[in-house]
């Protein structure tokens, strides 16, 4: 990649300007560029960044948001917000720098996530999101490919970040978890949601930097892999492999053992899991 000719985008969802740029060519977008605020607003390159003059490289869509539990626990708005940024924001950024990538057979790079391959419940407005945005990812990828254009999907594993903070994740299922939700479930779900919580998050990576080296991969080589799953370490990649790759029946009965374990009203069973848990 030539540094002085071409020129990344990326749409993130950090707290600086709306556009600022960097030592390395790179233009970031705000998240807020994806909302429903930009569906009446001219988002063509050119009114977008009347100063770009660099050939463009790649467009990197790595906005993301995470709301809502399970379906009864999540609003409309919940899903609404969730595939508004996590699918339609990345549609939006990508229709407008088509006309840019066509030029220069570059290439697209959409962070999606495992949570687009694999159904697990309590987050479905966000796995809603991820499914869609996966499905898009492979729709852009075949239709491109006459034009030269590489379009790559990154899909992770569960790793720590602002979006899967478990401090925050627990006080947003407290603040769902009240009025007829209360009086409906009980307390006893709403412990066995949290010891569940807590396992799982557990397990959350934090090595940001092996989806960064997939990412780089995705942006800088000639040829990238159509799609990169960032895992920490072969035994974490292979147990995702084995699971994407069992029969939809087998991972259903994975499910029911796993709510049978914590939401059985033997407290014996749950003990002997979250032991076996700690010595992982």
């Amino acid at each position: 990649m030539k540094q002085e000719k071409t020129a990344l985008v990326q749409i993130s969802n950090t707290n600086r300007q709306q556009i600022t740029r960097n030592n390395n060519n790179s233009i970031f977008i705000d998240a807020q560029l994806t909302s429903l605020q930009a569906r009446n607003t001219d988002r063509t390159p050119k009114r977008l960044f009347p100063h770009l003059q660099l050939e463009l490289w790649a467009v990197v869509n790595n906005a993301g948001i995470l709301k809502g539990f399970s379906v009864d626990f999540s609003s409309v708005g919940d899903f609404r917000d969730c595939i508004d940024v996590n699918l339609l924001g990345s549609v939006r950024v990508t229709k407008a720098f088509l006309p840019l990538l066509r030029q220069t057979k570059g290439r697209i790079v959409n962070v999606t996530s495992i949570a687009g391959e694999l159904s697990l419940p309590f987050f479905a407005p966000y796995i809603a999101s991820k499914y869609a945005a996966v499905g898009f990812t492979d729709c852009l990828r075949f239709e491109l490919d006459t034009w030269g254009i590489s379009v790559v999907s990154i899909e992770p594993e569960t790793f720590l970040t602002g979006l899967t903070c478990p401090e925050t994740i627990l006080k947003n299922f407290d603040a769902k978890f009240k009025g007829s939700f209360k009086e409906d479930y009980g307390d006893d779900y709403a412990a066995a949601f949290k010891d569940l919580a807590n396992l799982a998050l557990s397990f959350l990576c934090p090595k940001i930097s092996i989806v960064v080296d997939d990412l780089e991969a995705a942006v800088s080589l000639e040829h990238p892999y159509h799609t990169y799953k960032p895992r920490r370490h072969f035994l974490g990649r292979f147990i995702c492999f084995c699971y994407e790759v069992m029969p939809r029946s087998f991972q259903i009965l994975l499910m029911k053992l796993l709510f049978f374990m914590f939401f059985s009203e033997s407290k014996a069973i749950k003990d002997i899991v979250m032991k076996i848990a700690s010595w992982i």
